[in-house]
């Protein structure tokens, strides 16, 4: 069997290294460049128009020195230095020095955003692609390098992630990338009734069964020489999925009522945002396919996990002309918690592009935006902790923190919040996060 690959979020650290917080700007409405410009927060650090400041940003709504940066745990500490038009944090003005701005958080100076990240090298690293299919930064690299690495094998691929997230767009550069010369074939298992299934994927002879007065070719045969796309291959019938196997171990189709077997050259690339082991483990999917389909195994992040490609991917979707965002509603876009993901943040700028058109605006604004994004400009709050919890949360949070070896990013994605969110708690209860890494 060959090696099963998974991209994994987080930074990519050598031995021995540790990652150094810092901030990127990833939006600005007078530099249309896609440029990464980054900043590692190792000390006090000022920004603003003047030649000397650690970030010089070209912005006429900044002030000379704007605002300083400073170290903390978990994120940078943010003081206005008296700036013409404020300084902001998640869409809330800084009145007080040493301001906390967890990793994740969104930093407003005049028309430009920054927003707060773990580990500025791997950014340094991995600049923005602003190129379909895969568009995206730093945290999309490992995807990418599994593209890369898997493409030119034969093996079937197994997309993993939330909704919206892409993975049909994984499956295209999969696709591009392996040189195959036959067609890319995507397929809904889940809009395929039941009775269908076998039907669509592998075809039925004339006359197999009631209605079917021409034979049928099915889209294994139909995707010969390319790759077959099986989205939601977790609602699969557990018939279809012994007759996919034997496809998969042999190569040959043999259509519904047919007499004789066909080889066909496919490659598969399946995708579920299904918890495929679960399913397994109470009978639904069949293990042996699971370990057929995922020779290779690709796991995308949330949107609400690589929030610094959100200005891309807007910009992206934005229809062809002159239309640009406002520094307030690419912030709210920034802020939101995208539970829909990337297709979501196509839906709303799609609309809010219209709207803004529809009025002949310049650029879109807040107003333009859907009605829940217009509204409130931070994402909805993770779940909260009452005082009375706060010690049965501790323990929880220091638990995980312990089985994670201090990975904070891990731990809310065990415990289903907000990684900022995370962070302004563990500094709330006191919680050293150190403590738990190896050393």
């Amino acid at each position: 069997m060959a090696d099963v690959t998974e991209t994994r979020q987080g930074p990519e650290q050598s031995a021995g290294s540790r990652a150094v917080v810092g901030v990127v700007v990833v939006f600005s409405e007078e530099r249309a460049s896609t440029e990464a410009l980054t900043l590692a927060v190792t000390a006090r650090r000022r920004l603003g128009r003047d030649e000397r400041a650690a970030l010089k940003l070209e912005d006429s709504q900044m002030s000379r020195e704007h605002a300083e940066l400073a170290p903390a745990a978990g994120g940078v500490a943010v003081t206005d230095l008296g700036s013409r038009n404020g300084t902001f944090v998640d869409e809330r003005r800084v009145t007080e020095p040493n301001t906390f701005a967890p990793v994740g958080a969104c930093i407003r100076l005049g028309k430009t955003l920054l927003v707060v990240v773990e580990d500025i090298e791997l950014f340094r690293r991995h600049p923005p692609n602003a190129h379909p299919p895969l568009v995206g930064g730093a945290r999309l690299s490992g995807v990418v390098r599994a593209v890369a690495t898997v493409a030119p094998f034969v093996h079937p691929v197994l997309v993993l992630g939330e909704t919206g997230t892409g993975k049909e767009r994984v499956a295209e550069a999969v696709h591009s990338a392996s040189g195959r010369t036959g067609p890319f074939i995507p397929v809904n298992s889940s809009a395929i009734p039941n009775e269908l299934v076998e039907s669509e994927l592998f075809g039925h002879a004339r006359g197999a069964f009631s209605g079917s007065h021409q034979s049928r070719t099915g889209l294994f045969r139909s995707a010969q020489g390319g790759t077959l796309f099986l989205d939601e291959i977790a609602d699969l019938p557990l018939a279809a999925q012994a007759k996919l196997l034997r496809v998969l171990e042999s190569g040959e189709v043999r259509g519904v009522g047919e007499d004789r077997a066909g080889i066909v050259d496919v490659r598969v690339v399946s995708a579920t945002n299904a918890n495929l082991d679960a399913l397994v483990a109470s009978g639904a999917f069949r293990a042996d396919l699971l370990h057929r389909i995922s020779t290779w195994r690709i796991t995308l992040p949330s949107l609400r996990d690589r929030v610094e490609d959100v200005p891309l991917l807007a910009a992206h979707f934005l229809p062809p002309g002159k239309l640009g965002f406002s520094v307030e509603a690419m912030a709210r876009l920034i802020l939101w918690r995208w539970p829909g993901n990337v297709r979501e943040l196509r839906a709303a700028v799609i609309t809010a592009a219209a709207r803004a058109a529809a009025e002949g605006a310049a650029q879109i604004l807040v107003a333009h935006l859907p009605p829940d994004l217009a509204a409130g400009g931070a994402r909805p709050p993770a779940p909260s902790t009452a005082p009375g919890e706060d010690g049965v949360f501790r323990a929880r949070v220091e638990t995980a923190l312990a089985l994670r070896q201090g990975n904070v990013a891990q731990v809310a994605r065990d415990l289903g919040c907000g990684r900022p969110w995370l962070y302004q708690e563990i500094k709330r209860l006191g919680i050293d996060v150190s403590a738990h890494r190896k050393r």
